[in-house]
C-alpha cells in the first residue's frame, strides 16, 4: 500500500502543521492568544496523525474512519484560523495562505472518502471524481 508519507494530502497536511507552528509562536501572550494556540496546534497535528494511523490499518472501513476524524480535525483547523482572522490576532495573508491549503487537504480527503465508500459499496466511479492521486488497497477483495 506504499507509504502515508507519500500521499499527497498527508504532506501538505504535514505543510500546516509548519505554517501553524510558525503562526502560533509570533501571536501575543494574551490569554485569548494562548488557548487558540493550544487548540489550533492540536487540530493541525492531528489530521496528519490520523491519516497515519488510517494508512496503517490497511482496511477500507478502518481507513475511512481515519479519514473522516483527519477531516474533523481540518474543520477545526480552518474554525481556529478564521477565529484568528475575526479577532485579529495575525496578518491575514499569512492566515490566508494556510486556509488555503488546509481547504485543498480538506478537499482531497472527501474526495478519497468518496472513492473509497464507493468502492467498498461496489459502485462505479466517476472519472472525474478527483484530480488527486489516490491510493486505494486493492488486495482486501
Amino acid at each position: 500500500m506504499g507509504d502515508y508519507k507519500e500521499l499527497l494530502f498527508y504532506q501538505k497536511a504535514q505543510q500546516i502543521v509548519i505554517g501553524v507552528d510558525a503562526l502560533v509562536k509570533g501571536l501575543p501572550k494574551t490569554m485569548q492568544a494562548q488557548e487558540i494556540s493550544r487548540q489550533l496546534f492540536r487540530s493541525s497535528t492531528s489530521i496528519g496523525a490520523n491519516i497515519a494511523e488510517g494508512h496503517g490499518r490497511h482496511e477500507g472501513a478502518e481507513y475511512i474512519h481515519f479519514l473522516i476524524i483527519a477531516q474533523g480535525s481540518a474543520n477545526e483547523t480552518d474554525h481556529w484560523l478564521n477565529t484568528i482572522l475575526d479577532i485579529r490576532l495575525s496578518q491575514k495573508e499569512k492566515i490566508q495562505a494556510l486556509i488555503e491549503i488546509n481547504n485543498e487537504v480538506r478537499r482531497m480527503l472527501t474526495a478519497t472518502i468518496n472513492t473509497l465508500k464507493a468502492k467498498r459499496d461496489g459502485q462505479k466511479i466517476r472519472e472525474e471524481s478527483s484530480p488527486y492521486a489516490i491510493e486505494i488497497d486493492s488486495s482486501n477483495d
